[in-house]
């Protein structure tokens, strides 16, 4: 019985799956894209923590006119009683 034939390299068999990756990538590169991908979300999170603290300091002035505005208001309406 002969031995079965290989598959030649461009055969379905030995493509790669839909959605893997085609090229075999070294630890080396594989470190460096996950210190990237980290990085990245550290960048992503810092921009998120300034959003939020801008937005709550915001608030905090909002709040604070409406008092400053209360206040004089109840100021000028006692003056001209």
């Amino acid at each position: 019985m002969p031995a079965p034939k290989k598959p030649s390299p461009s055969s379905p068999a030995t493509s790669p799956a839909p959605g893997s990756p085609a090229t075999v990538v070294s630890p080396a590169v594989a470190a460096r894209i996950r210190q990237l991908a980290a990085h990245a979300e550290h960048h992503r999170a810092i921009a998120e923590f300034r959003a939020r603290h801008a937005a709550d300091q915001q608030e905090r002035i909002n709040a604070l006119l409406l008092e400053l505005i209360n206040a004089l208001a109840s100021l000028f309406a006692s003056q001209r009683s």
